[in-house]
């Protein structure tokens, strides 16, 4: 914020009683409240929310709207409610001020009023997700959509398609990449080169803007990244402090060792016999990447923290009662939980200030997959049968088991419940709190 300005909890009379500001200068209110949010007041006494905020070593500053109540105006709430969502985008990983910007920048060049409609990059991702999308399968579907959501419709909507070039797509990426998510970036040029492909396939355009553009995270290479007895023991404290729903989320990942998104969209209505002897917690066939039923023994461990997760109520307007959600892991009881990416810095920040205290060394670099690697592993290490572990983890059937495979329907419900007891006891012996931080091995 400028110098010599302080935060104080801005009220609608503070911003109504504040002066003008001296003759050719502005002067600025900081709120309290929510971070980089202020009113800037000019000399002639007009007065516009504005959003201060450095992002990647730039300092930026953007109007957010006109103080006041009339129509085309912004409430104090109204700017509050954005601010916050700007600090929320930024958290995940975004650079919202930037698109704020792009966006504006393409308004003004929207063609006038009388002018034949354009192709969008709207309309061109309805498109795409009525011939194309809707005809893959779940998981792929998931995958489709993200950088459609996250790119093309978040800082380019309103353009027309054809008017997004090679440039405009490399800098998207490489955002992506400066936020630290190289593998995502990759990810996301293939789905978009398969998304402007189609675009030409189907005539809306005349070249594929990804066509010669390479990976902008790089090669990549098979990660080992696995979690020792160490970080185990120092990761489960932090999740239990990070709580509900990603310190929670985080535990049941390691437990059951199964995929992210699976586990983020558990649903109640899916666990079985939770208080009996044989609880089970059924992923349907079109929810998970194999495309298969897929049932998965809860230890005692797992069922033990499924009950002291709460039961999040939904709320409906037009004065319907609230409903208690299905979803096992949810912040408004309609959507499963989402921004894996706020969670993991929120994690990695506990894990950061324990060990710091602790004078040891900071701890390698993890993500939420190597959850899933490590239970696994550690499986293995229990001398669980590879062909029981492949089951656990839902793996098609690979080359060892050949033709078998395709007449084999037997489901290792007894063999995959032994596997994972097995893993959770060890993970109880691991987590034990017999000494104090340790360091850990890289």
């Amino acid at each position: 914020m400028p110098k010599g300005d302080e935060k104080s909890t801005l009220t609608d009379i503070a911003i109504q009683k504040a002066p003008a500001a001296a003759p050719g200068k502005r002067s600025y209110l900081w709120d309290a409240n929510v971070d980089s949010l202020g009113i800037r007041i000019t000399d002639k006494g007009s007065r516009s929310f504005v959003f201060m905020r450095r992002l990647n070593g730039k300092q930026f500053l953007e109007t957010l709207g006109r103080y006041g109540t009339k129509p085309g105006e912004m409430s104090l709430k109204e700017a509050r409610t954005k601010a916050r969502e700007i600090n929320e985008r930024i958290g995940e990983g975004h650079n919202p001020l930037a698109e704020i910007r792009e966006n504006k920048a393409a308004a003004k060049a929207a063609p006038p009023a009388d002018a034949p409609i354009a192709f969008t990059v709207a309309k061109a991702i309805e498109l795409y997700e009525k011939r194309h999308i809707s005809k893959m399968k779940p998981r792929s579907q998931l995958e489709a959509r993200r950088p459609l959501s996250a790119i093309l419709a978040a800082k380019w909507s309103t353009r027309p398609l054809a008017s997004i070039t090679k440039a405009d797509i490399r800098g998207a990426l490489d955002e992506i990449v400066d936020a630290g998510h190289p593998v995502a970036a990759n990810r996301a040029l293939m789905n978009l080169r398969a998304f402007f492909n189609f675009m030409v396939e189907h005539d809306r355009l005349d070249a594929n803007p990804c066509a010669t553009i390479k990976d902008p995270g790089g090669k990549e290479t098979s990660r080992d990244r696995i979690l020792s007895d160490e970080e185990i023991k120092l990761m489960w404290p932090v999740m239990k402090e990070c709580s509900y729903p990603f310190g929670t989320m985080g535990q049941m990942l390691l437990i059951t060792s199964q995929r992210r998104d699976e586990v983020a969209n558990m649903r109640w209505s899916e666990i079985t016999d939770l208080d009996g002897e044989n609880p089970v917690w059924t992923i349907p066939a079109e929810k998970n990447k194999g495309a298969r039923l897929h049932e998965v023994p809860l230890s005692p461990l797992a069922v033990s923290i499924l009950k002291t997760i709460p039961r999040i109520a939904a709320s409906f307007p037009n004065g319907r009662p609230p409903v208690l959600s299905d979803f096992v892991f949810t912040t408004d009881g309609k959507h499963p939980v989402s921004g894996f990416s706020g969670g993991k810095e929120r994690l990695d920040e506990l894990v950061t200030k324990m060990l710091t205290e602790a004078e040891v060394e900071p701890m390698p670099h993890w993500t939420l997959h190597d959850l899933r690697r490590t239970a696994a592993s550690n499986m293995a290490r229990d001398d669980i049968p590879p062909h029981v572990v492949s089951r656990v983890l839902n793996h098609s059937a690979g080359k060892t088991e050949g033709i078998t495979a395709i007449y084999n329907r037997y489901g290792y419900l007894r063999e995959k419940r032994h596997a994972l007891e097995s893993w959770a006891a060890r993970i109880e012996r691991i987590i034990t709190p017999d000494s104090k931080v340790v360091g850990i091995r890289a």
